[in-house]
């Protein structure tokens, strides 16, 4: 598999990047590629036509931020701005760099989604095999738990290859980063499991190309919240609560796709033989074991003022019972308190494995104006060529030659005449 190499930060990149995972350096002169409903831009040459475009991360940045994951006990996610891959704190109203939107108040139903992403290596484990994600574009917050498997090196580049695809696959316009609000819920659904299932084919790649990495694999529970609704799609034994905030009830959304999960459903153990099964780690679904893993389940919840939604690796659940996760989300209302307070739970009670947990708060907001963008110009990016945008949408047809060769890599180069 040919990878894009940063010309910034020598940083490795799949091939449908727009922006390098570790700096945001943009890595085309243009960057075109397929979505749901795909947005047609005109594209720039070189990036000093505009020379206010957002500078990359500093190498000193890109190291400290690469140690702090690779190496910290206690790894806090920050917020990934959808449009332009920066960097920003949790909760920022509007991204630092690039000035587009981020958590701010729908104006439709009046809901904010603050979120916080933590990852902690636990009390026995030298290395971290979970990672955590958090995105956001004009109010839609995207979030993911993926905990990796095949040993330490496998386990830690499963799960990453499956948040670099992830986030490869969301961010930038040409993406569909700026109309994830206006898609249905079955075309979220299908951006989503399109993601998951890049990520299980790069997986399935990078094992052929290293051997020595059989039997990595990943989990993976990727959330997007928009508006009142909640969308999940998922693989693994990772887990989504949604817990009420009307009355604290908490329910666990996804299935887990392990062997004893399903003894347990089909009635042949009980809950408590289930706790302590010695093949309860064992998983029957999981990115990285075959091209046709099964598919990735898909679940959609009404959200409302008060909810919390809960993403969780399976070193929480080890150690912390489904209403002990009730009880914290309901007694805090910033996520970051929720997220750090289950976590020093289980490092507390001797936390076996990694433990990662993602916290989203639905909150009510009386004052539901989106900021004023000031946007700062992205190469490969300007306003759309709306004729050309709407004719795509009657017809269908990929008109440009680039979007058609990375919609059908088996086609013709762009360069070379079409044969279809």
């Amino acid at each position: 598999m040919e990878k894009l190499k940063c010309p910034h930060c020598g940083h490795l990149n799949l091939p449908s990047a727009v922006f390098c995972f570790e700096c945001g350096q943009n890595l085309h002169d243009f960057a075109v590629a397929p979505g749901i409903k795909p947005n047609f831009h005109s594209l720039i040459e070189t990036e000093s036509d505009h020379p206010d475009s957002p500078p990359p991360r500093s190498l000193e940045k890109v190291n400290a931020t690469r140690n702090d994951r690779e190496n910290a006990d206690l790894y806090n996610a920050m917020l990934t701005c959808l449009r332009c891959a920066a960097i920003n704190l949790p909760e920022a109203a509007q991204c630092a760099t690039c000035g587009a939107a981020l958590i701010v108040a729908d104006e439709v139903y009046g809901l904010k989604i603050t979120g916080s992403a933590r990852s902690s290596v636990g009390q026995a484990r030298n290395n971290n095999e979970d990672t955590v994600g958090l995105w956001a574009r004009d109010g839609t917050i995207v979030a993911l738990v993926a905990d990796g498997m095949g040993g330490a090196a496998a386990g830690e580049e499963a799960s990453r290859l499956a948040k670099e695809t992830i986030q490869s696959d969301f961010t930038g316009a040409v993406h569909g980063s700026e109309g994830l609000k206006e898609l249905s819920d079955a075309e979220l659904a299908d951006k989503m499991r399109f993601a998951v299932d890049h990520a299980n084919r790069v997986l399935l790649e990078r094992i052929e190309e290293d051997r020595t990495l059989r039997g990595m694999g990943t989990t993976v529970t990727l959330a997007v919240v928009r508006g009142d609704r909640l969308i999940i799609v998922h693989v693994g034994d990772s887990r989504a609560y949604m817990i009420a905030g009307e009355h604290g009830w908490i329910s666990q959304i996804t299935d887990d796709h392990s062997f004893v999960e399903a003894l347990l459903a089909s009635g042949h153990i009980t809950s408590a033989q289930a706790a302590r099964h010695p093949m309860r780690s064992v998983l029957y679904r999981a990115l990285g074991q075959t091209e046709a893993m099964g598919g990735a389940d898909f679940y959609a919840r009404d959200v409302r003022a008060g909810d919390r939604v809960i993403l969780a690796s399976d070193g929480l659940m080890r150690h912390v019972t489904d209403e002990e996760i009730a009880r914290v989300a309901m007694l805090h209302e910033d996520p970051a308190e929720i997220a750090q307070t289950l976590i020093d739970m289980t490092n507390q009670r001797g936390a076996e494995d990694n433990v990662s947990v993602v916290a989203l708060v639905i909150s009510a907001e009386e004052d539901t104006l989106v900021p004023l963008e000031k946007l700062v110009p992205i190469p490969g990016e300007q306003e759309p060529d709306h004729a050309t945008h709407d004719d795509a949408h009657k017809t269908g047809e990929i008109i440009n030659p680039t979007l058609r060769q990375m919609h059908n890599p088996g086609s013709s180069t762009p360069d070379s005449p079409d044969n279809s």
